[in-house]
């Protein structure tokens, strides 16, 4: 058995990174209600054992449907990334179905060991079924769909954000939905560059990106400004500090330039050459999101 092949195919960067979303919301929403309401539902230990917990579901569920989506792309990945773990034959169409039933247990496993320490008990359950649900639904037939595909993506990989926060409290402060809809359309602008750089092999599929479905120059426009909105929201929690509205720590700003120089970098390099820049622009978008994600976990530091 290959065991390399098998981490491979869940591209366990993505979900990793992704698992930062649900970290967010857990410390981000914990603060607020420690500054605002007064209120600790945990102690130290409560909270480090929730944010291993709530990382692991978030990890093992994306995981899950990375692989569910390798399934579905072979014939697309055998044109676009051939060195893929499936279209290689480094792993059999059986073990990676398999595969997927076991990190969906682990992800269900995890999820339900974190209900006692909930806000809304069981319905964490709930939540974490929906957003697997969401996940292989958009493997079978969403990224067929083009834009409604990307939006599920972009949703997707956000959605920890609510997810975190409503392990800790069963209200979703202001500043975690600004914190999605940065994420979502730096990520959307991203899923967008994609279907440029794709062309080709989406059409055995038949996927309805914009790059196919309208032209590549609309497709580039439209990533630039989901771009654009990705940089509004991450200097909305920065103004709102300055308003005095206390929304983050004061180490929000770190990291805050460099994400939104990467965002923009990808907005400008696709909208000049989109064809030509689509992979450079595409891993600009990429490192901006990483960016983000680290500057909003810096924001939860109360100093």
């Amino acid at each position: 058995m290959n065991l390399r092949a098998f981490i491979t195919i869940m591209r366990p960067a993505n979900p990793l990174f992704g698992s930062l979303t649900a970290i967010i919301g857990v410390l981000t929403t914990n603060t607020f209600i420690i500054f605002n309401l007064m209120l600790v539902r945990w102690t130290i230990m409560d909270l480090l054992i929730v944010l291993v917990l709530i990382a692991l579901t978030y990890i093992f569920i994306a995981a899950a449907g990375n692989v569910i989506n390798d399934i579905y792309d072979l014939e697309v990945d055998k044109v676009n990334r051939p060195d893929r773990p499936l279209p290689s034959g480094q792993i059999t169409m059986k073990q990676a179905k398999a595969w997927t039933a076991i990190l969906l247990l682990l992800g269900l496993f995890f999820s339900v060991l974190t209900i006692p320490y909930s806000a809304i008990g069981i319905w964490t359950l709930a939540i974490v079924g929906l957003f697997a649900i969401i996940g292989l639904a958009y493997a079978a037939k969403g990224k067929v769909m083009g834009i409604w595909g990307n939006f599920t993506v972009a949703i997707s990989f956000a959605f920890g954000l609510f997810y975190g926060s409503l392990i800790v409290w069963p209200s979703i402060p202001f500043v975690v939905f600004v914190y999605f809809i940065t994420a979502a359309s730096v990520l959307q602008g991203r899923e967008a560059i994609k279907g440029i750089e794709d062309v080709e092999g989406d059409a055995l599929r038949d996927v309805q990106t914009i790059a196919r479905k309208y032209n590549v120059r609309t497709a580039a426009i439209f990533a630039a400004v989901c771009n654009i909105v990705g940089i509004i929201g991450f200097l909305l929690p920065w103004i709102a500090n300055l308003l005095g509205l206390n929304w983050t720590g004061p180490l929000y700003v770190i990291l805050l330039i460099p994400g939104i120089a990467c965002v923009a970098t990808s907005a400008v390099l696709i909208l000049l050459y989109p064809s030509k820049n689509a992979s450079r622009a595409s891993f600009f978008d990429k490192i901006g999101a990483y960016l983000g994600l680290l500057n909003f976990l810096l924001g939860t530091i109360i100093i």
